[in-house]
């Protein structure tokens, strides 16, 4: 009796569990039988809607490419300008300063007095030798009277050989030391001489380092001078440049006074260690420029290269950092943008010269090509 009863309770479950799973599946069954019919009903009105215009062409700068065998560049290369002579000028002893005339920018001809050093120990030194010397002179003067005397005392034999040995010897010391006084006193004078500053060459001061009153020390700058006449400008520029300038060539370099005009005088026959560039020297036509007043010299240079010059603008970044520039291509409803690949082998004055997948003859875009994408319909114009 109970076996009875408990088989209908076991099977309510499994019933249900049937019901649900077929309620479900019903569900999903009609779900994706309206989307279906959505869809197509969808697509049959868009069938007969009519499709959208297409966009117009985008108006765009084009020019021509040109094709070059070489190109010019123009380089630039700081320089300064300097006097053809610059010195410091100094003493060779040590001393105090006495005297020092001239001032900054004051013009000064060749052997004036510029400086002078205090010489009472030199004047006071000369006079002792020269004291000296006058003794000296004295003994020499008595001992060769003193040697003719026993010179002829010999001869009448009241003098022996080593008396007139003895005299003449003497008399060979003593002026030996008259010599020595001599060149002491040449000595004195010299560093007299020494004492005053005079210029080697005529010219304009430049800086004034001391005043009177000053100690200076042996070979110590106490000013400079400048020599007078036509400024020079030097450079140092691209060994392979200097060595096709010819001289005499005529150069323009801009400096904080203005554009001069230039001409090469002078080139140097090495390298500067420092910078590896040649220095070349250039006389400035113009007349006299300040000192160390700085300039650029500008040289145009020819380089053999297949190419073609075009703007800036025209250039694009490519991938993996190349560079590509928009052209013009044919297509079925008319031009279209292309991209050909390119290199830039120089630059100048807003404009690249450059080499690349494209041929003589090539249309490209001058300007915005950011904005293009390869295929895209153009409406073409002239570039400037």
């Amino acid at each position: 009796m109970t076996e009875h009863v408990a088989a209908p309770a076991k099977r309510r479950p499994l019933l249900r569990r049937l019901l649900t799973l077929s309620f479900t599946t019903l569900i999903v069954v009609g779900a994706f039988a309206g989307g279906t019919v959505l869809y197509g009903a969808l697509a049959t009105r868009a069938s007969i809607s009519d499709a959208p215009p297409p966009a117009p062409p985008l108006p765009v700068t084009s020019a021509t490419i040109q094709m070059q065998d070489g190109y010019e560049v123009s380089r630039r290369f700081a320089g300064q300008i300097e006097a053809d002579q610059e010195t410091s000028l100094g003493f060779e002893e040590s001393g105090t300063l006495e005297w020092i005339g001239p001032r900054e920018g004051e013009v000064v001809e060749r052997g004036e007095i510029l400086a002078r050093l205090d010489t009472r120990l030199l004047e006071a030194e000369r006079d002792r030798l020269q004291s000296a010397r006058t003794a000296l002179a004295a003994q020499v003067d008595l001992a060769e009277r003193t040697n003719t005397r026993q010179a002829e005392l010999r001869e009448r034999g009241f003098a022996t050989d080593q008396r007139v040995d003895d005299t003449s010897l003497g008399l060979t010391q003593l002026q030996a030391r008259l010599a020595e006084a001599d060149a002491g006193l040449t000595a004195i004078d010299v560093r007299l001489s020494k004492a005053e500053l005079r210029a080697p060459y005529s010219g304009t001061i430049g800086t004034r380092l001391l005043d009177a009153g000053a100690v200076v020390s042996p070979g110590g700058p106490v000013l400079t001078l400048l020599e007078g006449g036509p400024s020079r400008f030097r450079v140092g520029v691209d060994p392979r440049l200097a060595s096709v300038l010819p001289l005499g060539e005529t150069a323009v370099i801009d400096t904080d006074a203005g554009r001069v005009t230039a001409k090469l005088t002078q080139i140097a026959p090495d390298l500067d260690p420092a910078t590896r560039t040649r220095t070349l020297w250039f006389e400035v036509e113009e007349g006299a420029l300040p000192a160390r007043t700085t300039g650029e010299l500008t040289l145009t240079q020819t380089l053999d290269g297949r190419g073609a010059w075009m703007p800036l603008s025209a250039l694009r970044q490519g991938p993996r950092g190349s560079w590509q520039i928009v052209t013009v291509v044919d297509g079925a409803a008319g031009p279209v943008a292309g991209i050909e690949a390119v290199e830039i082998i120089a630059q100048a004055d807003g404009r690249a010269f450059v080499r690349g997948t494209f041929d003589d003859g090539t249309r490209y875009l001058t300007e915005g090509v950011h904005r293009i994408v390869t295929g895209e319909r153009l409406s073409l114009g002239e570039g400037a």
